[in-house]
């Protein structure tokens, strides 16, 4: 899978707007998949953000939809509360929610500390619910 930069501030574009792509398939079943996301996010205040985010899978068993929104608020120089919620929009998708506490060490590294009931943080994972919470630790990397 990969990501792709769409438009950016820093290309005097008025939002930041983001696509994400996988592929995959299942041994077992031989069933592949295509996930894609397609991220919006709008900067309000200097210390408010806010993004929308359609998922889709396409898959040879199902097809699953969702809508994410997500709002990012800067509490401290490097400190980041981020807040998420993915409402199902197909019949086999699953809403959930995510909290985070992001600390950046570096301009293109940092930590986040989150609790989710999502089955995972990407791509599939994120149309899906747990049963219970998790408590986790994530590292985001920039190349």
């Amino acid at each position: 899978g990969g990501k792709f930069l769409l438009f950016s501030p820093q290309k005097d574009d008025p939002f930041w707007l983001s696509s994400r792509i996988s592929l995959g398939r299942n041994n077992s079943t031989k069933y592949g998949y295509v996930f894609s996301d397609i991220t919006g996010t709008f900067k309000f205040t200097n210390w408010w953000a806010f993004n929308i985010s359609p998922k889709y899978l396409f898959s040879g068993t199902d097809n699953l939809g969702s809508l994410g929104l997500s709002s990012n608020i800067n509490l401290l120089k490097n400190f980041n509360f981020i807040t998420e919620a993915n409402i199902g929009i197909t019949d086999n998708s699953e809403s959930n929610s995510t909290i985070a506490l992001r600390y950046s060490y570096s301009k293109n590294n940092s930590l986040d500390l989150y609790l989710t009931n999502a089955v995972g943080l990407s791509d599939i994972g994120q149309m899906l619910e747990a049963d219970d919470y998790k408590l986790g630790i994530k590292l985001n990397f920039i190349f």
